[in-house]
């Protein structure tokens, strides 16, 4: 919404969508738990719903390969059966479960580290669609060894987050390449990059668990998202749910200054958006500190300014 229209905000302080680096957790996490968890729902109704579509999307392509289908069959299978299995491990942690307490999830670790075993076989007779498995399964083992490792050194009172999980894998480049219009109709293309999407949500998943235990200490690396700020509180999309009138920290972060604000909030407000697979969030400062309100309504007026200043009329 343009700076023009917001004249007709009867609030005391307009809201704006703006860019904003932002760092959002609980203020207390769980308590008497296995492992450290945060308490937010990192696998809400919307994610959940998203990863069954991506599995089914998975499947429907699946069933119109041709071509050596009995071999390609059993790898997607073990494929989806791996990325599950990273899923139930995540699911866990994310409640404060500590999944090396469960002696039969903990016993198949060893064997997951192993890779896809059902890929070799496609190794002479289908070299590409190997290689394509061998980088999804490079990709796969790094998020696992990174759970499996904060997993060994967690403790309940503190979760062991790498700070170095990568963005950047072979298997994303490739998957920019099926974007292109000539891979539309072809159904291995397809089945893989439905495969890609399926897992990648689970990895986000476990990345943002990392993350939010990890990044407060690093606004620098915070991304800048849209969010619906004023200078008493907040609103954004996300992939993760807090709960509903929960006590959060809320903290903002302005490179330009090398500033981070710091606000207590409430959640006032919960929403999926269910075409979108996110969870709308909002937030109000409790008792604001007034110099950073201040400063916070300062930047809103600015981009408002910038923001006429580019209108193209």
């Amino acid at each position: 919404m343009k700076t023009w229209f917001l004249k007709q905000n009867s609030r005391r302080y307009f809201r704006i969508d703006m860019p904003v680096r932002v760092f959002i957790a609980p203020s207390s996490p769980i308590k008497d738990r296995e492992i450290f968890a945060t308490g937010i729902d990192y696998f809400p109704p919307t994610i959940k719903s998203l990863i069954a579509q991506q599995k089914r999307d998975t499947l429907y392509w699946l069933d119109r390969v041709q071509d050596q289908k009995v071999l390609i069959t059993e790898l997607f299978t073990e494929v989806i059966a791996c990325i599950e299995f990273f899923g139930q491990g995540a699911e866990k942690i994310s409640r404060g479960i500590n999944p090396r307490l469960d002696p039969a999830y903990w016993l198949s670790v060893n064997q997951q580290k192993q890779g896809f075993t059902k890929v070799n076989a496609l190794k002479e007779s289908s070299p590409k669609t190997y290689t394509y498995f061998k980088h999804i399964e490079e990709k796969y083992l790094r998020f696992l060894s990174a759970m499996v490792e904060s997993i060994d050194k967690s403790t309940d009172q503190h979760f062991e987050a790498d700070p170095n999980l990568p963005f950047a894998f072979k298997i994303d480049e490739i998957l920019d390449h099926f974007a292109k219009e000539q891979f539309e109709k072809i159904p291995l293309v397809q089945a893989i990059v439905a495969l890609c999407g399926f897992m990648e949500t689970y990895l986000e998943a476990y990345r943002q668990i990392n993350d939010d235990n990890i990044m407060r200490l690093f606004p620098d690396q915070w991304k800048a998202v849209r969010g619906n700020v004023s200078a008493c509180g907040l609103a954004m999309l996300f992939t993760k749910r807090f709960k509903e009138f929960e006590r959060v920290d809320i903290f903002f972060f302005f490179p330009d200054e090398k500033r981070v604000l710091q606000f207590d909030g409430t959640v006032v407000d919960i929403r999926s958006i269910n075409d979108q697979y996110k969870e709308r969030i909002a937030v109000n400062f409790d008792f604001p500190n007034g110099r950073d309100q201040d400063f916070l309504q300062h930047k809103i007026q600015e981009f408002e300014l910038d923001e006429c200043l580019n209108y193209e009329f």
